[in-house]
């Protein structure tokens, strides 16, 4: 065994826990993100997007994408929006075989109007470009991907201890980190974002955190590792 390759720290620890390898057998190389297609630039969609569901100008807009509802933390992030006052709204992009269950979670909660399930989207960045934060209080995830395409996008991200991703995460500056289960400490980042200029100067701040992090830049690395093992055979 020469490497395993981590894509982020939380798994890197969780593999030398359970497995006992050194940590030059370890490296961490994140996963890229296509910045010509994810940027700034897709707030354009903006008024398409919100028209079409019916969500007004000028509420915040939560985004939630993923499949996988339960584990991606969909159960508490509606608790939390139950919390919120009526100018706050949640779309939730992606597909789970029960879904109905979430959308009846939604209507007892109160949220029918506020929650929208747009199902399963072919392509998600109008759906960014529509949002002002991401939300994904996922109970796992090593690093996903929809965490490094909204940042970007230039919004601000709220997850959990549990998401690999979280680690570019710093609260208050680009986003918010807390435990998934935490409806009351969730709600309470959420009701931060409310504040147009706390969002504008943490979109700011989630653009830059993501830029170094290009495909090229993550194929490069992974490029450098690659001759290291071979000369080093």
């Amino acid at each position: 065994l020469k490497a395993v390759i981590c894509n982020s720290r939380m798994v890197r620890d969780e593999i030398k826990q359970y497995f006992r390898l050194p940590d030059d057998k370890l490296p961490v190389i994140y996963s890229g993100v296509d910045t010509s297609i994810y940027h700034p630039d897709l707030k354009k969609h903006r008024a398409e997007i919100r028209a079409r569901y019916a969500i007004p100008e000028s509420a915040a807009l939560f985004l939630f994408v993923g499949s996988g509802f339960e584990r991606k933390g969909l159960s508490a992030l509606l608790q939390a929006m139950a919390r919120l006052p009526e100018n706050a709204f949640l779309l939730v992009v992606g597909r789970d075989k029960h879904a109905q269950r979430f959308r009846r979670s939604a209507r007892a909660l109160g949220l029918s109007r506020r929650v929208i399930f747009a199902g399963a989207q072919g392509d998600a960045k109008p759906y960014y470009g529509a949002a002002d934060a991401l939300v994904l209080l996922t109970l796992y995830d090593p690093f996903p991907n929809v965490v490094l395409e909204a940042m970007a996008s230039g919004l601000p991200v709220v997850t959990s201890l549990k998401c690999g991703a979280a680690e570019l995460i710093e609260n208050g500056k680009n986003g918010f980190v807390g435990d998934a289960l935490d409806i009351e400490g969730q709600t309470a980042y959420l009701r931060a974002l409310l504040n147009p200029e706390t969002r504008r100067r943490m979109s700011e701040a989630a653009l830059q955190t993501v830029k170094p992090l290009t495909l090229a830049a993550m194929s490069d690395r992974l490029v450098r590792l690659y001759q290291e093992l071979m000369e080093n055979s």
